[in-house]
């Protein structure tokens, strides 16, 4: 069994590096509003607490999305007003923690990039070796700047054929 790392308060509040657990939602939404840090590899108990962590962090991110994308699509008039200013929170926090969540649709793709291809097919209107991808299925979730989960994406590849001269 793995042991918890231990909690670690201090009353400087420009110290943002450490790990915080919380007694209740309460002390939570006080440190969030205070700007501290929520994870940190400084002070995480081991290795595997804090990748343990971030897959958690990279979860939840993705999860978040999804349910966004689904309230986006819903009509003004199902949705209750205090479930988007959540939302809105939510995203709020992923910010300030510099967790950043891309959605790939719509943009060029090619073969460098660091997103699972799912699928390819071919469509109307890109010119020959055009690639875009047409649709995010899971998207790319970074961590202070740095991948912690790799995008999945359907890409979309021109019908035209290669002219021969």
């Amino acid at each position: 069994m793995s042991q918890k790392p231990k909690i670690r308060m201090v009353s400087n509040k420009n110290d943002k590096g450490l790990i915080y657990f919380f007694k209740d939602r309460a002390q939570f939404e006080r440190c969030i509003a205070s700007g501290c840090k929520l994870i940190s590899p400084e002070n995480a108990h081991d290795a595997s607490e804090l990748i343990s962590s971030i897959e958690l962090i990279s979860l939840f991110a993705i999860e978040m999305w999804r349910l966004d994308k689904r309230i986006s699509k819903a009509s003004e008039n199902a949705i209750d007003n205090s479930i988007v200013d959540q939302i809105r929170r939510i995203k709020d926090i992923f910010k300030k923690q510099d967790i950043e969540i891309v959605e790939h649709a719509n943009t060029d793709y090619n073969d460098g990039m660091s997103v699972k291809v799912l699928h390819v097919e071919e469509v109307d209107n890109l010119p020959y070796g055009k690639m875009n991808m047409l649709e995010t299925v899971k998207p790319s979730v970074y961590f202070k700047g740095k991948i912690i989960s790799h995008g999945e994406v359907i890409v979309g590849k021109s019908k035209e054929k290669a002219k021969k001269e």
